[in-house]
């Protein structure tokens, strides 16, 4: 029964692999040279909002583009490569006790307040945030 569980598996995996390779043969891949280094700071109150998760998330929803996260330094910073210059929701997050840290609750999600209009001329990002009450 093992020998035959793992075969169905691997058929699986491989059948997985196959669907999501020819999938995407149609689509047009995102012209690597458009794309933009971002930098900025995220605060809290004021403070340097070390270890926040910072996702930018394509406006129009365009899953060639897809959404790009990095993670902040110790002073707030961060550094990162979008895909292609355009506007972003932006969601900031610093995980709590295994879950979303309620302070943030506003730039969360789909109901986030952030946004960012990336392009050649813009390319930082600062976001001095407010705790929920």
């Amino acid at each position: 029964m093992s020998r035959e569980f793992n075969k169905t598996w691997c058929y699986s995996i491989l059948l997985v692999m196959n669907a999501l390779i020819c999938g995407c043969g149609n689509q047009s891949m995102v012209d690597e040279s458009k794309s933009v280094e971002i930098t900025g700071v995220v605060t809290l109150d004021g403070k340097p909002l070390s270890d926040a998760e910072v996702t930018f998330i394509p406006a129009d929803g365009d899953p060639l583009v897809g959404p790009a996260l990095v993670i902040t330094d110790n002073s707030g910073n961060y550094t990162m490569s979008l895909n292609a210059p355009r506007e972003y929701k932006v969601n900031v997050d610093r995980m709590m006790n295994g879950g979303p840290n309620p302070k943030l609750k506003e730039y969360q999600g789909e109901a986030t307040t952030l946004s960012a209009n990336v392009s050649e001329e813009n390319k930082t990002f600062n976001f001095d945030l407010k705790s929920a009450k």
